[in-house]
């Protein structure tokens, strides 16, 4: 049997992901456009990456044809491996290893991946540097794209050599998984959300299961302990079992079954709030080469918003709205047509201020004729989602989540995101970018439009409500 790296990976994930490609297990899932849409932005960084290798990385070896290879394949017994560019360095006359990856930074993931090819090819070659060839998340965009600033390589050789040991255990204990035939013996995955086999790991998964605890899944062993005792209910958490103050009492709600409203808080934080209220919700693209000056990899760029206004307590709603269809940077108008509404005093009513306020900074700071006008509603901002996040309401039905999708229906159950053609993020990122920048046709552009202004107009109406609910707790 081969381990191919993308097995290896699979198995650092969980080994019974890797157990379930090795055995056809795999879920027949739709890829999802927000996967689908990290896939192009590889693809398309790859082929900027390629162009940097041809062009700048390999001539500055100055090394003959027969010196540099591009994709080798090498497989050594039961492990095969592929990597991008090999380079033999005339100065140490070994073989300097790139690895081309489609990130701003070098992630732990990069240096496992990294090893579990050096153990490959050093057995035909002899290897000098290992490296990650990566995006310069520092370049700044000014006229063209400039290929030897938009990458950077980072010598990984050290950490390499530190994990080759620790890597030799695991592609051993990859085989091991791959060739078991003793599936509960094998660790399933702790992520049944990002699961690619659900049958596989959670064949009876509860409804409101360990998982849905909020942040629980980052403490590995604890999640391990509760799945040895065979409790993966949130229902049958012990009261003792360690957790963390909001985990406990998220749990506890749930067990109780009870809705838990801190009424007092909830009215001194939202009598805090000054009128004029400005709803406002952005959507955004990022993508990983700089579209416009100004911009660094992965900057998002805003390109529409919906913003609803209400003057005083109890008054009429205004709605407004913006999105941009012309192939320029959307900043520029997008800031220009929401200065028009958006006065110096009153509130910004947001859900995960983070967002918005990061974008706020961030075009400021590109665009600095911006830059008063966007530190300014940052500091008129007001979250929403903090009432939810810090459990002054919560419902068993809430299942922890704070979501602005989930706590939705809790207030207002007749609005729904279930009917919109567009009803999440990732979707509307791109299909704004299928709208503006591919060749659809007209018809098609119009619908993409009208799908976009009902999804964000959604965010911001849905504040709206939940807003109204809890001024009558």
């Amino acid at each position: 049997m081969i381990i191919t790296k993308t097995d290896f990976i699979a198995f650092l994930d969980a080994p019974r992901h890797l157990w379930a490609i090795k055995n056809n297990k795999l879920s027949e899932q739709e890829i999802n456009v927000f996967i689908q849409h990290l896939f192009n932005q590889g693809y398309e960084v790859e082929e900027f990456a390629e162009k940097y290798a041809r062009i700048i990385l390999i001539p500055s070896y100055s090394v003959d044809p027969e010196s540099f290879l591009l994709q080798p394949t090498h497989t050594d017994t039961n492990f095969q491996a592929r990597t991008d560019v090999l380079i033999k360095n005339p100065e140490t006359d070994k073989w300097d290893m790139y690895e081309i990856k489609s990130t701003n930074e070098v992630k732990k993931q990069h240096k496992y991946d990294a090893t579990f090819q050096y153990l490959v090819f050093k057995e035909k070659y002899q290897i000098g540097s290992v490296n990650i060839l990566h995006l310069n998340k520092e370049y700044v965009r000014d006229g063209d794209l400039s290929l030897s600033e938009l990458f950077q390589v980072s010598d990984i050789t050290t950490e390499v050599q530190n994990l080759s040991e620790e890597v030799l255990q695991l592609r051993q204990e990859a085989l091991a998984t791959a060739q078991s035939t003793k599936l509960q013996s094998i660790d399933k995955c702790i992520k049944p959300k990002e699961c690619p086999c659900l049958e596989v790991c959670h064949p009876d998964l509860p409804e409101y299961s360990i998982y849905d605890i909020n942040y629980f899944s980052r403490s590995v062993p604890k999640v391990r302990e509760l799945i040895e005792q065979r409790i993966e209910d949130v229902y049958s958490v012990p009261p003792d079992f360690p957790l963390s103050k909001m985990q406990r009492f998220q749990v506890d709600v749930a067990q109780k079954g009870k809705i838990v409203i801190d009424t007092k808080q909830i009215k001194k934080d939202l009598d805090g709030v000054p009128y004029p209220l400005y709803f406002i919700d952005y959507e955004s693209y990022n993508p990983a080469i700089p579209m416009y000056d100004g911009h660094t990899p992965f900057d998002q760029m805003p390109f529409q918003w919906s913003l609803h206004i209400q003057q005083e307590q109890g008054g009429e709603l205004e709605h407004f709205e913006f999105i941009e269809t012309k192939q320029i940077d959307p900043i520029i108008n997008f800031l220009t047509e929401l200065q028009k509404h958006i006065g110096d005093t009153g509130s910004l009513i947001v859900w995960n201020k983070s967002f918005e306020g990061t974008q706020n900074k961030r075009m400021g700071e590109i665009h600095p004729q911006f830059n008063e006008f966007c530190l300014n509603m940052n500091e008129r901002m007001y979250d929403l989602m903090d009432i939810f996040q810090k459990q002054w309401y919560a419902e068993p039905k809430q299942k922890g989540s704070y979501s602005i999708k989930n706590v939705l229906p809790l207030f207002a159950p007749d609005f729904s995101y279930q009917e919109l053609e567009i009803g999440e993020g990732a979707t509307a990122m791109t299909s704004w970018f299928e709208m503006v920048y591919e060749n659809t046709e007209t018809s098609k552009k119009e619908i993409i439009k009208e799908n976009l202004l009902k999804y964000c107009e959604m965010d911001t109406l849905a504040m709206v409500k939940i807003w109204e609910k809890l001024g009558l707790i």
